[in-house]
């Protein structure tokens, strides 16, 4: 049976309206930046729970897990430039946000300076795509 027409019958018995269905592929843009910011997350999640091991129990998972961060590493690699993975890695293990710091990071460009937000992986998606163009 066509999965459209299960939908529209689903719907029709709800609420009994005429209904058009159709599939949308999702945007290309959109699927990336979901998926980096899912990344980035879980990457931080990651490296707090690897200091929380190492501060309450006294267990160092640095050796066993380089292995895996190599391996996103290189993968980052492939699809971003040298600068936009030292925004991604400043970002992720250098930054240690405080009270005094406005969540933007200065870029040149060019001959000037420019302010830009990055205070969330939804930033630093904006800043390292912005440094293609």
């Amino acid at each position: 049976m066509d999965p459209y027409k299960t939908i529209r019958q689903t719907l029709f018995e709800i609420h009994p309206l005429s209904y058009r269905i159709k599939r949308v592929e999702p945007n290309r843009e959109f699927m990336e930046r979901t998926l980096f910011v899912k990344i980035i997350k879980q990457l931080q999640r990651i490296e707090n729970r690897r200091d929380v091991m190492q501060d309450e129990m006294g267990i160092d998972m640095t050796a066993y897990e380089n292995d895996f961060f190599e391996v996103i590493e290189n993968l980052m690699k492939l699809h971003f430039n040298k600068e936009q993975l030292g925004l991604i890695q400043t970002y992720l293990y250098t930054l240690l946000p405080d009270e005094e710091w406005d969540g933007s990071i200065t870029l040149k460009r060019g001959d000037k300076s420019v302010d830009l937000p990055f205070k969330d992986p939804t930033d630093v998606y904006a800043v390292i795509i912005s440094l293609n163009k």
